[in-house]
């Protein structure tokens, strides 16, 4: 379904509309907005996803589930696509499908009249055209038997890539962090996505690079912006903590 995913983002979890301009500032190919996690109304989730398009980067949102009130809203506010969390089997790829999609794909509702809809200007056709192929739908994939059926989950029409979720997948199996056994079980779906050309995507940080080039990754969320935030705080704060005052006087 349409073009090649975007690579590089970040999640958005402030609700502050200006954490996607500055990423967009830079460079990020894409910005997820947070509604699962992240204190982030509906209003401003709609005023992300605008300024988000008018800065040039793609607009997802992670949902909290694959209600109506959870999906509709930030498909017809104009989301790029959605990730949607806990998709642990073949069976919540569908229901997933089913909630986003238009029929025959699914049950979405249909309206014009938002800015998916050009505020009304968009035909009807067309509008239904890129909801169903131009929307992407992710599914995130976070306990063990999600990762041993991720080609599976992949492969549901619908379903646009697959997200392996680290940090759920470790608190799910009760693994330590970098455990052999989590190791394994993610080297085998990433070998899997592979086999069966499923895009596959997941959290990184320091071994992004590796990732991408050598671990047959397709795209990546890079941290988020409270992370960026106190990154970059705290590196700038120990920079002159250490300084001895006067000392060269």
């Amino acid at each position: 379904m349409g073009d090649e995913l975007p690579r590089l983002g970040a999640w958005v979890k402030l609700p502050a509309p200006e954490s996607v301009e500055l990423l967009a500032l830079a460079g990020f190919d894409f910005a997820v907005i947070d509604t699962e996690h992240g204190a982030i109304d509906l209003r401003t989730m709609s005023t992300m996803i605008g300024l988000a398009r008018g800065c040039g980067i793609a607009p997802f949102v992670r949902v909290a589930g694959t209600t109506p009130r959870d999906v509709q809203v930030p498909l017809d506010a104009g989301a790029a696509g959605l990730f949607v969390p806990q998709i642990n089997s073949v069976a919540q790829a569908q229901d997933a499908v089913r909630a986003v999609r238009f029929p025959p794909l699914g049950r979405r509702g249909a309206s014009t009249s938002g800015r998916a809809g050009q505020w009304g200007r968009a035909p009807l056709g067309d509008y239904l055209r890129a909801g169903n192929d131009d929307v992407r739908l992710i599914a995130q994939t976070e306990n063990v038997t999600a990762l041993s059926a991720i080609a599976d989950i992949g492969a549901v029409a619908g379903v646009d890539a697959v997200f392996i979720g680290p940090m759920d997948l470790t608190v799910s199996g009760r693994f330590q962090e970098g455990s052999p056994e989590m190791t394994n079980l993610i080297t085998a779906a990433e070998q899997s996505c592979a086999d069966h050309h499923i895009p596959l995507g997941t959290a990184a940080s320091a071994d992004a690079a590796e990732l991408l080039q050598r671990r047959g990754y397709d795209f990546l969320v890079l941290g988020a912006d409270t992370t960026i935030l106190r990154q970059g705080a705290h590196a700038l704060v120990n920079s002159v903590r250490t300084a001895t005052p006067g000392a060269g006087r």
